[in-house]
């Protein structure tokens, strides 16, 4: 009986100690890869970030669906703003979120059902939130996972850090994972699982011009819950950076 008892404690030490072990290295990494994108320091000064976002979507045959050069900007102090515009068939769409909410202008036609205003309002949060990578990691709503060291296609060796924004035993909550190159700690790709699909976002280049790392250009693939491709989804250039501190 005293033996079974000790043989319990002592397993409950150790998975205790392995999971704390594991935070603390998925901590350790983000860090360390806040400080190749510029720092914290230098993330928190920031008051506005502006660029030119141009992206294409293909279809599961490579064709494609779509092509947008896009106009935007975030203003993160004192309260977060946001608006992005482009032309489609010689019409100019604009989405702005003033803090509050959102509007939406086709030409010169302001768009008022409150369904659609709320998927651009997810629109803008989306192309947000790839810019605050990894600066936000660390925030106190993150579960964080280290996972060790994974294979992506191609063979190449990923520090791998797995993050939930929410609540862990909510089935739709969106999972990430993060690669982190093992040396530098740059961020080398993502993968996210939402509700009905699987992607495998390449970071392929930085602009480095501002003192933070921003991304250059982007490759998104559809994937299956292993990570192997099964089409290119998206590729996505941004240029032109403005920060305001």
């Amino acid at each position: 009986m005293i033996k079974n008892s000790f043989f319990i404690f002592t397993s409950f030490c150790l998975l205790l100690f392995s999971c704390s072990t594991r935070d603390k290295q998925a901590v350790s990494i983000i860090e360390k890869s806040i400080e190749a994108h510029g720092g914290m320091k230098a993330w928190e000064q920031i008051q506005s970030i502006s660029m030119v976002r141009d992206f294409w979507m293909f279809d599961e045959n490579g064709q494609t669906e779509s092509h947008t050069l896009q106009e935007n900007e975030f203003r993160l102090k004192p309260y977060f703003e946001a608006q992005m515009s482009w032309e489609k068939d010689s019409i100019r769409h604009r989405v702005v979120f003033d803090g509050l909410k959102t509007q939406y202008w086709m030409g010169t036609n302001e768009i008022q059902n409150e369904g659609f205003l709320a998927a651009k309002k997810k629109d803008i949060d989306a192309a947000f939130y790839v810019l605050t990578k990894p600066f936000d990691l660390l925030d106190e709503s993150k579960h964080l996972t280290y996972e060790g060291i994974k294979e992506l296609p191609g063979g190449v060796m990923m520090e791998t850090v797995r993050v939930i924004d929410g609540d862990p035993k909510d089935p739709n909550v969106d999972v990430w994972w993060y690669y982190f190159e093992p040396k530098t700690f740059e961020i080398f790709a993502y993968k996210v699982k939402t509700s009905d699909h699987f992607s495998l976002v390449y970071n392929q280049g930085w602009d480095r011009s501002t003192g933070i790392l921003l991304p250059a250009k982007r490759e998104s693939y559809r994937v299956d819950s292993l990570g192997n491709h099964l089409y290119r989804r998206a590729l996505y250039g941004y240029g032109m950076y403005v920060i305001n501190n």
